[in-house]
C-alpha cells in the first residue's frame, strides 16, 4: 500500500515537471541566455534516464524521432562542409546545432520514457498537460484582458503591441503550445464519461480560440481552419461509409462539394490572391519561399548546412518561413526525404484516432507558414501523440 502511494506521488511529480517543462519552452523571455527552466528540466529528466539505465536499444518503432535527428544532423554537417568548401554562403552554425542537439536529447528521453508507459499513463499525462496548461495560460490571458501587460517587467504582449504573447519574445512560441489543444479537447469530450469534464473541455475550446485570435497569428488560424475542415470531412466520410448504399451517397456529396467549389471559385481565388499579392505578410512570405528554392539549387543533394539562407535577396540570412523549404536549404534532398519519411510515419500511426490526427496535422500545417524545426514543444507533442495512438491501438 505504501509502495503504491509512493509510486503515485512519484508519477504525479513527474507529470508536474513535464507540464512545467512544456510551458517554459514557450516562455522565452524567462530564459537565462539561450536556455531556460524548460531546458533545465529536460536535462534532469534525460540524466535520470541514463542513471536508471533506462535508455534501451534504439529501434525504428520506438525511436523514429531520435533516428531522424541523428540522420538529419549528419546530413546537414555534410551540407555545411560543402557550403564551406565551395564558399557558397558560410554562416555561424552554433545556434542551430545547439538547438538541434537539445531536441535530439528531448526525443531520446521521451521516446524511451513513453515506450515503457501504458496508454492509461500517457492519456493521464495528456490530461495533465492540457488542463494544467489551460489553468496557467488561462490565468495569464485573464490578466491580459484586464489590461495588465506585464508581471514584474516580463511582458504578456508581443513587442508592445496588443498581441497576446505571454513571456514569449516570439508569439509563435506561444501559439505552438495551443495549436493542437482544441482537437485534444474534442478527443477528451469523446473519451470522458463525466458530463462536467465534457462541458469543461467544450468551454475550454472557446477560450483557446479566443486566445489564438489574440495572438494575431494568421498561420495559427489557417492551421485550425484547415484541420477543422479535415476533421468534418473525415467524420462525415466515416459516417457515410456505415450507411447502406454508401458508394452512391458518397458520390452525391463529392459532386455537391465540387459544385460548391465551382460556385465559390472566384471567392477562393480572391482570398488566395489577397494573401499572396495584396497582403504584405503574404507577399514577403512567398518571396522567401521562391528564394529558398533558388538557394537550395546551389547544393540540392545535402543542402548548405545549419543556418538561414533566404530573404528578400538570396543568402540574406532569413528563415524560409516554411519548414519543408527550410529542411531543403539545410539538408537538401536527403534531408527532405528524411523529414517526409518521419512525418509520413507519424501520420500513419496517428490516423487511428481522428482527433489526435487532426491535432498532428494542425501542427504540420502551421509549419507551412513558419519554420518549426527548433520548436521544442512541437517535438514533444509529436512524440506524445505518436505513442498515445500506438498504445491506444495496442490496447
Amino acid at each position: 500500500m505504501e509502495y503504491r502511494l509512493k509510486r503515485r506521488e512519484t508519477i504525479f511529480a513527474e507529470k508536474i515537471f513535464i507540464l512545467m517543462m512544456v510551458l517554459f519552452f514557450g516562455f522565452t523571455t524567462l530564459r537565462f541566455g539561450r536556455f531556460g527552466i524548460g531546458e533545465i528540466i529536460l536535462l534532469i529528466l534525460c540524466i535520470s534516464q541514463f542513471l536508471k539505465s533506462r535508455i534501451s536499444a534504439i529501434t525504428i518503432q520506438n525511436h523514429a524521432f531520435t533516428i531522424f535527428w541523428i540522420v538529419y544532423l549528419y546530413i546537414i554537417t555534410l551540407g555545411f562542409s560543402v557550403n564551406n568548401l565551395l564558399g557558397i554562403a558560410p554562416q555561424p552554425v552554433v545556434f542551430d546545432y545547439t538547438s538541434y542537439i537539445v531536441i535530439l536529447f528531448l526525443c531520446l528521453t521521451f521516446e524511451t520514457k513513453f515506450a515503457m508507459k501504458s496508454f492509461t499513463e500517457l492519456y493521464s499525462l495528456l490530461r495533465m498537460v492540457y488542463w494544467g496548461g489551460i489553468l496557467v495560460i488561462g490565468f495569464l490571458y485573464f490578466l491580459y484582458l484586464m489590461g495588465i501587460d506585464n508581471i514584474f517587467g516580463h511582458y504578456l504582449t508581443y513587442d508592445g503591441a496588443d498581441i497576446f504573447s505571454p513571456f514569449a519574445s516570439d508569439y509563435h512560441q506561444f501559439a505552438y503550445f495551443i495549436t493542437p489543444l482544441p482537437f485534444v479537447a474534442l478527443y477528451m469530450i469523446k473519451r470522458e464519461n463525466r458530463f462536467i469534464v465534457k462541458l469543461s473541455a467544450a468551454l475550454s475550446i472557446v477560450l483557446l480560440i479566443s486566445m489564438g485570435l489574440s495572438t494575431s497569428s494568421n498561420t495559427l488560424v489557417s492551421s485550425w481552419v484547415n484541420a477543422t475542415i479535415l476533421i468534418i470531412a473525415l467524420l462525415l466520410w466515416k459516417k457515410l461509409r456505415e450507411q447502406e448504399r454508401s458508394a452512391s451517397i458518397i458520390s452525391f456529396f463529392i459532386c455537391l462539394a465540387i459544385i460548391g467549389l465551382l460556385f465559390s471559385f472566384d471567392n477562393i481565388m480572391g482570398i488566395v490572391k489577397d494573401f499572396f499579392e495584396e497582403s504584405s505578410n503574404g507577399e514577403h512570405r512567398i518571396l522567401l519561399w521562391i528564394n529558398s528554392i533558388k538557394v537550395w539549387l546551389y547544393s540540392p543533394i545535402v543542402g548548405l548546412g545549419p543556418g538561414s539562407f533566404s530573404g528578400n535577396q538570396l543568402f540574406q540570412g532569413t528563415e524560409a518561413h516554411n519548414t519543408f523549404l527550410q529542411v531543403l536549404t539545410q539538408g537538401g534532398i536527403l534531408g527532405g526525404i528524411a523529414y517526409v519519411s518521419l512525418i509520413s510515419r507519424l501520420i500513419k500511426v496517428t490516423h487511428v484516432n481522428i482527433f489526435i490526427l487532426c491535432a498532428v496535422l494542425s501542427l504540420i500545417m502551421y509549419g507551412f507558414g513558419i519554420n518549426d524545426l527548433r520548436r521544442t514543444v512541437l517535438w514533444f507533442y509529436f512524440i506524445m501523440f505518436y505513442f498515445l495512438c500506438m498504445k491506444e491501438q495496442r490496447s
